[in-house]
């Protein structure tokens, strides 16, 4: 008996069970016994059996790459979509995922947790793009790391998509209403043009004008949007930000606002085109100082601060706000709530900061506010 429930254990066999003689007390007890610790070890692994395969099924079913990578560079585990991104059925080594893409067995070899990666992919002719993060676990005082690999070109697109249908409405939107009424000022001209009265004359005149002045403004409507389309590539250089706050402040001492510029240390600085940089600055403070209305002078503070791996300047000012509606539009082409806005400079301020490899960013609350966050990475790029 000893030897059959040593063996039991020794190969996780507990579909076994023990029978005794009715003479046999002490033994009688002694098998019951067993019996319930095998009975019991048998449920338990029935039970993780049943959680393995209903999480086995779970990450076999996730849209986006999973793989488990030990201290010693071996793939432990990946799922199926891992598998079919990567076109490999059972790599050993992170080294073998060269086959897929060069870059990738370095990528992950020093990837960190919570860093974030994106390589490109190109197959047959066309491109796309994986992000790869990851985070670290501790299994059994085993170190871990849990890598995702998620192919983000649907979602690239889809956003690529909406954006063009927003600027289309827009751009429709503006054309239209300015050849609208050219064309009906354009037939009531060639019905005028049939009379020979001097009223006749004097609203052909009256015509032209409107003519003029709307061709005018769809003129300057095109040329703002080729503004937007020809932005020329940034020069970096290191910008001390006390530097660029004095030569800001400068250029804004003629709006009607109370500015503060506010700089925690002296030693912040940005990787940036100092003209570009400060071009931004310029149109959201101009923004900000519009923000209030006739009777009320607006507050703004313009302040640096420095984070681990990033500098970030904001803009906040104490004005109107922004509707709720609008926030997620403000930053769209020709877009504006302003009364004769153009509606780019807020793109422009957008694409400037993704050209420096940074972002822009909003919060605003109506009748209390906004502010505009740039944030920029100091390891994007590397100055002149």
């Amino acid at each position: 008996m000893t030897e059959r429930l040593v063996s039991a254990f020794e190969y996780s066999d507990f579909d076994l069970s023990f029978h005794h003689s009715a003479n046999e007390k002490e033994l009688r007890q002694l098998s019951g016994i067993i019996s319930n610790v095998i009975y019991t070890h048998r449920s338990k692994l029935k039970e993780l059996e049943t959680k393995l395969q209903y999480f086995n099924t779970l990450l076999g079913r996730i849209d986006f790459g999973l793989m488990v990578i030990n201290k010693n560079g071996e793939i432990e585990w990946m799922n199926s979509a891992a598998r079919t991104e990567l076109r490999m059925n059972n790599p050993v080594k992170v080294s073998d995922l060269a086959f897929f893409h060069p870059d990738l067995p370095p990528i992950l070899s020093n990837l960190k947790a919570g860093e974030i990666k994106i390589i490109t992919i190109n197959r047959s002719g066309f491109s796309y793009e994986i992000i790869i993060s990851a985070i670290t676990l501790t299994i059994q005082g085993k170190k871990l790391l849990l890598v995702s690999l998620k192919n983000i070109q649907s979602l690239v697109e889809e956003t690529e998509i909406e954006a063009w249908k927003k600027l289309i409405r827009v751009l429709t939107h503006e054309i239209m209403n300015t050849l609208a009424p050219i064309i009906s000022l354009s037939e009531t001209a060639v019905e005028r043009l049939k009379g020979n009265s001097e009223k006749d004359f004097s609203v052909l005149g009256q015509i032209m004008q409107t003519i003029h002045r709307r061709s005018t403004g769809l003129l300057n409507f095109v040329e703002n949007y080729r503004k937007l389309t020809r932005i020329p590539a940034p020069e970096f250089s290191c910008i001390p930000v006390n530097e660029l706050f004095d030569d800001v402040e400068k250029l804004t001492t003629n709006l009607r606002a109370d500015i503060i510029f506010s700089l925690k240390s002296k030693d912040i600085s940005v990787i940036g085109d100092r003209a570009m940089i400060e071009q931004v600055l310029l149109n959201l403070i101009k923004n900000a100082a519009e923000s209030g209305n006739k009777t009320q002078q607006v507050s703004i503070i313009v302040e640096a601060i420095n984070s681990i791996g990033f500098t970030i300047i904001a803009v906040s000012d104490n004005g109107k706000g922004i509707v709720p509606e609008a926030l997620d539009k403000i930053f769209i082409p020709f877009y504006t709530t302003k009364t004769g806005g153009s509606g780019i400079g807020l793109n422009l301020c957008k694409q400037i900061m993704r050209l420096h490899g940074g972002s822009i960013r909003v919060t605003s609350k109506e009748g209390k506010g906004s502010r505009f966050t740039l944030i920029f990475s100091k390891f994007s790029h590397k100055a002149n």
